[in-house]
């Protein structure tokens, strides 16, 4: 079921894209090689092995180093990206042999969300390895810490004492029950002894400091937004259907950039003079839009002006504001 609505914007996105060549026509042919044809650029055949689309592409590009014209060396490094890649080879190969097929646009994302998936892995690696560091080198800190506060007799009683009020029947547990309390409490205490180690902050939560996890909270809120603006173009922009009194909103306060926080601030009455003016209506929206331009142009005149009166009257020179 999570499967399926992850999948189903998508879906739907591709069902009602059903005319390929009117909406993706140009973003295919950009993706490749424009309107040309890759092979014919590098001199290639079809059946050419990866080898020899490589030696066609450096012979090209000693033939073409000293070209006044910076477009054709462009060219023939697109053509090469192109045919070097078996993945966008194969994608390339098909798309000249149907250049109108739905599954252009779904060898385009898959070749995209690869590309993307490759980079988060990557990412998820460094970041874990950089977590770990910085866990062991906090570790490594605390034992230190606890080490030297052993010492000091105050803190073993006040240690001993914490554990008896906390768990009365600590003598008769189990030593690795007894040894996981005790380190526990050692640690509510030295967190706690003195202001040098409650500064450091000795209670660590190795899921709170793993930057992964956020990077992972910080996915997951892409793929939100991402799905958000899919149903997004779905609802108002392909079925055309009515706007929901929250995207209405939404919309308004777009265009009086405020953010929700500041929105909810506003009294009813603003809130209703703002809605009056039914932004989410295009042509109501464009008209709104340019009378704001034209006030902060004449805003920033305004400042100008004024900044220059302050500076000719230091230099003791007149000033006419209307000028």
């Amino acid at each position: 079921m999570k499967i399926f609505s992850f999948l189903f914007p998508f879906v739907v996105l591709f069902i009602s894209f059903n005319n390929v060549n009117c909406l993706f026509d140009d973003v295919l042919s950009r993706f490749y090689c424009n309107n040309e044809n890759c092979y014919e650029i590098l001199g290639a055949k079809r059946s050419a092995t990866n080898e020899e689309i490589r030696n066609l592409f450096f012979m090209k590009k000693r033939m073409f180093s000293n070209h006044p014209d910076p477009e054709l060396r462009k060219k023939l490094i697109k053509a090469y990206t192109v045919l070097s890649n078996k993945l966008t080879r194969r994608y390339y190969d098909y798309y000249l042999n149907n250049p109108h097929s739905i599954f252009n646009i779904i060898h385009f994302n898959i070749y995209y969300i690869y590309k993307i998936i490759k980079i988060i892995i990557a990412l998820t690696i460094v970041m874990f390895i950089l977590s770990l560091f910085n866990y062991m080198y906090k570790k490594y800190e605390i034992k230190k810490v606890l080490i030297a506060l052993r010492k000091n007799k105050h803190f073993n009683k006040q240690v001993q004492s914490t554990i008896l009020s906390k768990h009365p029947n600590y003598r008769t547990y189990d030593t690795i029950e007894r040894t996981k309390i005790h380190d526990e409490i050692e640690l509510e205490v030295a967190d706690s002894f003195s202001p040098i180690t409650n500064s450091m902050n000795l209670k660590i939560s190795l899921l709170n400091d793993f930057i992964i996890f956020k990077l992972f909270f910080l996915l997951k809120q892409i793929y939100l937004y991402i799905n958000w603006y899919i149903l997004w173009i779905i609802n108002y922009n392909i079925l055309n259907k009515e706007y929901t009194e929250d995207d209405k909103i939404y919309i308004t306060r777009t265009c009086v950039r405020l953010s929700a926080q500041k929105w909810n601030v506003l009294s009813n009455e603003e809130k209703n003079i703002l809605m009056k003016k039914q932004l989410w209506i295009k042509q109501n929206r464009k008209e709104f839009l340019n009378e704001l331009k034209e006030k902060e142009k004449i805003n920033k005149m305004s400042r100008a002006k004024y900044k220059k009166q302050i500076r000719m009257k230091k230099k003791g020179i007149s000033f006419n504001y209307n000028d």
